[in-house]
């Protein structure tokens, strides 16, 4: 008896808060269309209407005055008051303050003072005689009773909030409490919504506070091989659950964290183990049932995703496969980028790589106001070397005297093959005193060298040095202040070393004049812009950016023989920018492997001035500007274009001579790399072409250089064939870098240019294997997992070619640098 009571107080309490909220809801929709003016209001109403009233009385008045009607306008303020109950008196008052006529002791009631405003409702209404102000009609209507509840008992709206809320809740909790009844635990779910539940695909579960199970439809029984019957009041914890991750000690189940915490529980993944051993994988989610702050149970829904998490697993191992073929080719990657910034006679740094290292060591002395000292060491005599001896002992000296200068300091700075057989060591942290110091070993060290054969063979060098005290604007004076020294040695006897001074670099220039050497080594050139630049070019179009690296190499080998080395720096950083403008050419165009239209032509065409505009505002220099403008001349009229470009007065010969060795380097990559219109050239095939069109399109002269130095110079030759095969696992590095960032990504639009554009570059390059594997890639398959192996023996392939290009590469260097 005591718990029927207490169920039915439980029952009662429940249906009064659900009457309470019916009644809130309802007095929220009463006074929000009395807010919106649906609910009219009686007090504004009545205003209006004895506003009216007075209007037309006073109407009346002003009629009656016009024809001095005294009688009839009294009559008709007596009438009005006795048929209006609320109208207690009209008076007629003229301008002048003098009570004309009045009716029902107008006089007595009309209120002297704002006290007296109270005891009635006063009213007055001006009117005119003769379009001149006469004087007012006044009102007096009875004042309704005022008290501390007047304000609410009087408002209509407020009456009927109070009726609704007092009547709602008696109706509402009768209603309420007849429609709801005390259910049993087996009564909690009915029969007819057992039978909906059954329907659904995904597993249910309805559990009691305790995580008992009330309900299970007929999908997670049939899935986890148990009865309905064998499910009903059992503890849902007991069954085989188990969590992905076997590091949890303390395991959570959703419907345990949804009844005690009250919050919904999603995607969390539990797995069953059935009778037959087998495992199923759901995805559960769990909400708390019960409307108060203790919950009385929780719905739980399971979704099997055995399949989907299988076929993820199946994705992660192969996307784990991937990136460590990634990983393993970006490692490559950097071998071979070590390689590529070295000369490869000497093992030194080539001037790319040297002025992009010097241009941080500069910011990082200046920023933290340390020393940097640049020594410039020449060998001397080195022409006899080579007209006595051979190239071939000329290359050996440069080898030997390269291995000391790079033991002695490029662990702890830079050291550079500077031009022929000049070479630049940058030490940073040494004082002035330490740097020449430094050089005076060196030096020593040089003349220490022997060889056996030529036993008679001896070796001297000049140096010079300098250091940041003597206030060089960028790094390239400050090589120039170490070259003005250099050139002091020279013309003081060789074999010594010689400091700056802030008067020496007038001596020098002086004394250099027929060969303007100082003047030509001050180009205006950051190579730290440069490289800035071809990090540009390379994001947008890495082919474009090697065939400039690939086009400067050729340059410099030849210039170096011609040159002084500032011009020939300035050739090589026009054939790393000379197809600059090709930055602004849209991808779908640099990655096309079709035919390109005409359309597209014109597109391309116009990457000639882009790209001088670009050089022109990047560097403000004279020399590198009319250099690129007179390429492209030369490059579009051949020798047509000579006689005119040599009445230009801001273009030199050396000028001029370089312009057409860059389109002779230029032309050439383009035949043997396959990258130009005249592609799939041999090296023979192309130097004939060349030979074919001297005079039309070439310069006799230049050609004969650029052949001779291709030709005659073997272990140059073979550096060339070196740096085109690094260059081919570089360009393989790219694009498979570019193809596992689409994948991360999951863009396939990405995915099939990049795909596409390692099978063009396999077909450059020779390499039949990558592009076969590219090629059978089905980018419109609907199994993730089948494009992803296909992919992955892509990578695989890739990496095994790099590795092979890597090992020839290491190995031709090993046979280029080894000692004799």
């Amino acid at each position: 008896m005591n718990v029927l009571l207490v169920v039915l107080i439980q029952e009662f309490i429940a249906s009064f808060r659900l009457a309470v909220a019916l009644v809130c809801v309802g007095v929220s929709l009463i006074l929000g269309g009395q807010w919106l003016g649906f609910v009219p209001n009686a007090e504004l109403v009545e205003a209006k209407g004895r506003q009216a009233l007075c209007e037309s009385i006073a109407i009346n008045a002003s009629g009656h005055l016009r024809h001095k009607q005294w009688v009839d306008l009294k009559t008709m303020m007596r009438t009005q008051v006795e048929r209006n109950d609320q109208l207690l008196s009209i008076g007629l008052r003229s301008d002048m303050g003098t009570l004309r006529l009045d009716t029902g002791h107008h006089a007595e009631m009309w209120p002297k003072s704002d006290d007296e405003a109270t005891r009635v409702l006063a009213i007055r209404v001006p009117i005119t005689l003769n379009r001149r102000p006469w004087g007012d009609v006044e009102f007096c209507f009875r004042q309704s009773a005022t008290s501390a509840f007047s304000p609410l008992s009087e408002n209509s709206v407020y009456r009927l909030v109070a009726f609704f809320a007092l009547a709602g809740l008696g109706s509402y909790t009768l209603f309420v409490a007849r429609i709801m009844g005390v259910f049993s635990r087996t009564q909690v779910v009915p029969d007819r919504v057992r039978q909906a539940l059954d329907t659904l695909a995904e597993g249910l579960l309805v559990l009691d506070e305790e995580g008992r199970i009330i309900l299970a439809n007929r999908a997670f029984a049939t899935t986890v091989g148990m009865d309905n019957e064998e499910l009903t009041f059992k503890t849902a914890a007991d069954l085989a659950w188990s969590f992905p991750s076997t590091d949890r000690t303390d395991p959570v189940y959703p419907w345990v964290g949804a009844i005690a915490g009250g919050e919904l529980q999603s995607d969390c993944i539990l797995h069953y183990r059935l009778p037959d051993g087998r495992n199923r994988i759901f995805s559960v989610n769990a909400a708390p049932l019960g409307g108060d702050e203790k919950s009385r149970g929780a719905l739980a829904t399971f979704r099997d995703v055995t399949h989907v998490e299988e076929h993820r697993e199946e994705l992660e191992k192969m996307l784990g496969l991937l990136r460590n073929s990634r990983d393993e080719i970006e490692k490559k990657n950097g071998e071979l980028e070590i390689l590529a910034t070295q000369d490869a006679l000497t093992g030194c740094l080539n001037r790319r790589a040297f002025f992009e290292r010097f241009e941080t060591l500069w910011a990082d002395a200046k920023a933290n106001k340390t020393t940097l000292s640049c020594i410039m060491i020449d060998n001397d005599h080195f022409k006899n070397v080579n007209d006595t001896y051979g190239h071939h002992i000329g290359d050996e000296v440069l080898r030997r005297v390269s291995a000391l200068i790079r033991k002695r300091h490029q662990h702890h700075g830079l050291v550079c093959r500077y031009g022929g057989e000049e070479f630049c060591v940058v030490l940073p942290n040494l004082s002035l005193r330490e740097a020449i110091n430094e050089a005076e070993q060196t030096r020593e060290a040089i003349s220490q060298i022997v060889f056996d054969d030529p036993a008679e063979l001896t070796l001297t060098a000049s140096l010079g040095v300098s250091e940041l005290r003597f206030n060089p604007s960028d790094t390239q004076e400050l090589i120039n202040q170490a070259d003005c020294c250099l050139y002091v040695a020279k013309r003081e006897g060789r074999n010594r070393v010689i400091c700056y001074n802030n008067t020496m670099q007038q001596e020098s220039e002086e004394a250099a004049k027929p060969l303007e050497r100082v003047k030509a080594k001050q180009l205006n050139v950051s190579y730290q812009a440069v490289t800035g630049l071809m990090s540009a070019l390379s994001y947008r179009d890495a082919k474009t950016a090697e065939h400039g690296r690939r086009v400067a190499d050729l340059c410099s080998r030849v210039a170096d023989q011609i040159l002084d080395p500032a011009h020939t720096y300035l050739i090589e950083v026009a054939a790393l920018l000379h197809e600059i403008g090709k930055i602004g050419v849209p991808d779908s165009l640099l990655l096309k492997s079709d035919k390109w239209s005409a359309s597209d032509l014109q597109i391309l065409d116009r990457h000639n001035h882009n790209g001088l505009e670009i050089i022109a505002g990047a560097f403000n220099c004279k020399e590198l500007t009319a250099l690129i403008r007179a390429y492209y001349q030369y490059q579009r009229r051949g020798m047509e274009a000579d006689a005119e470009l040599a009445k230009d007065p801001h273009l030199d010969e050396r000028i001029r001579w370089s312009a057409k060795l860059l389109v002779i380097a230029d032309n050439y990559d383009s035949m043997v790399s396959g990258t130009g219109s005249l592609r799939d050239k041999s090296h023979a095939e192309a130097m004939a072409y060349l030979r074919r069109d001297t005079g039309n399109k070439y310069d006799a002269a230049v050609v004969a250089h650029f052949i001779d130095a291709m030709e005659n110079r073997v272990p140059t030759l073979a550096a060339g064939a070196f740096s085109i095969g690094k260059q081919a696992a570089i360009q393989i590095g790219m694009d498979v870098e570019r193809l596992t960032m689409a994948i991360t990504k999951q863009d396939l639009g990405e995915l099939k240019l990049y795909v596409d554009s390692l099978a063009t570059t396999a077909d450059q390059i020779g390499v039949d294997s990558i592009a076969f594997a590219a090629r059978q890639i089905d980018m419109n398959t609907e199994e993730d997992e089948r494009l992803l192996i296909d992919i992955h023996t892509l990578l695989d392939i890739a990496r095994n070619a790099q590795t092979e290009f890597l090992r020839e590469s290491l190995e031709l260097k090993s046979q280029l640098t080894a000692e004799t």
